[in-house]
């Protein structure tokens, strides 16, 4: 397909996997599998390669095989556990795939291969066709806009579009009933707090299902770390070293609004940021807001010139190895949590003059 080489790429940024059946078989591990075809147009001595994906280092060669001189292969593997796997093609396709005591069989029509032969890749196969249309429809709607002299409806017509979307990966979320392959439909949901209860039902089934897995442990840390930075909850605390070398607490801000700044020296988002939070800095440090920047810079020289040369005069502090981020569940910066004075999380990611005017709400002109 296509699209699946986004999906792979999905996986490895944020490890999320999709569900199965509504019935497990039972399945005995270990257990030797062949994947096998006959691709139309490949040459003799293609090589087939698959790899792990896996939570921690992207993905790793586990089998290789190579086509015949009509196009057949075989390529062996034995499976330890159910898990996600890709199928390099040639270095024309890097296919996602579900391994588990099935054999499977390739087919091609050109670029496009499918892989079929258990009702986890079927359901694989759904996911990605649901993609696929969603995607097409997107890229018409981008042509549209560019030429549109309504750009407003296009807009418009966006928006109608990720609603759509996002209640077809629940409906989809739902029919898989926690089966595997439910940890890639996870990746399509692009609003992970709207859809909350339906990503912990979903959670829920996969650790009942699979609790020894190693991506599905992955997913379930994210979901608790997006539980715990949701508008409402209490922050969680942290306590780091400042460019002087004094450890500075977050409580200890306690009866201020608090904005929790993550970024890094080297993230040119962050430092292109760093000017508007000094404004709304400037303005509003008198009235009870404070600032507690937290660089996730490995380089500490790095990060004093930075503060130095952006004129930073709020608290920062140093999450040097990235376990407060972690626990966070920071995936990108510049990341940011706007606290109230007791500690509960009112905001998110406010950029800009959102700041402003939010802290205008909260603390007057």
């Amino acid at each position: 397909m296509k699209t699946l080489h986004n999906i792979f790429f999905l996986l490895l940024a944020f490890i999320v996997v999709s569900c199965g059946g509504a019935k497990e078989e039972k399945r005995t591990y270990p257990a030797s599998v062949t994947i096998s075809g006959t691709l139309e147009g490949q040459s003799e001595g293609t090589k087939i390669i698959l790899y792990t994906i896996q939570s921690v280092g992207g993905k790793k060669n586990v089998a290789e095989a190579t086509t015949d001189a009509k196009g057949a292969f075989a390529l062996k593997y034995t499976v330890p556990k159910i898990g996600l796997y890709t199928l390099n093609i040639g270095n024309q396709a890097e296919e996602l795939v579900v391994l588990e005591t099935k054999d499977l069989k390739v087919e091609n029509n050109g670029e496009f291969f499918k892989i079929t032969g258990s009702k986890e890749n079927d359901q694989l196969n759904e996911l990605k066709d649901m993609y696929d249309s969603f995607s097409e429809k997107g890229n018409e709607l981008q042509q549209e806009y560019a030429t549109s002299e309504h750009k407003e409806a296009v807009l418009e017509k966006f928006k109608k579009l990720q609603d759509e979307q996002k209640e077809a990966v629940k409906a989809m979320l739902k029919k898989l009933d926690g089966a595997y392959v439910t940890l890639v439909a996870l990746n399509f949901i692009q609003d992970k707090e709207s859809s909350f209860e339906v990503i912990a039902e979903t959670i829920e089934k996969l650790e009942t299902k699979f609790p020894q897995d190693s991506l599905v442990m992955e997913v379930a840390k994210s979901y608790n770390a997006l539980k715990s930075t949701m508008v409402g909850s209490e922050a969680m605390p942290i306590a780091l070293a400042s460019p002087k070398g004094e450890t500075i607490a977050l409580e200890s801000f306690r009866g201020k609004y608090v904005m929790i700044d993550f970024w890094a020296s080297w993230c040119r988002p962050c430092r292109m940021e760093n000017p508007n939070v000094l404004k709304a800095y400037s303005k509003y440090k008198e009235k009870g807001f404070e600032v507690y920047g937290v660089s996730i810079d490995r380089d500490a020289e790095a990060w004093k010139k930075a503060i130095e040369q952006d004129h930073i005069s709020w608290t920062q502090v140093l999450d040097e190895d990235g376990s407060v981020a972690t626990q966070y569940g920071v995936e990108g910066i510049p990341f940011t949590l706007l606290l109230d004075k007791e500690g509960k999380i009112i905001a998110k990611n406010l950029r800009g003059d959102a700041l402003e005017k939010k802290l205008e709400e909260l603390l007057g002109k």
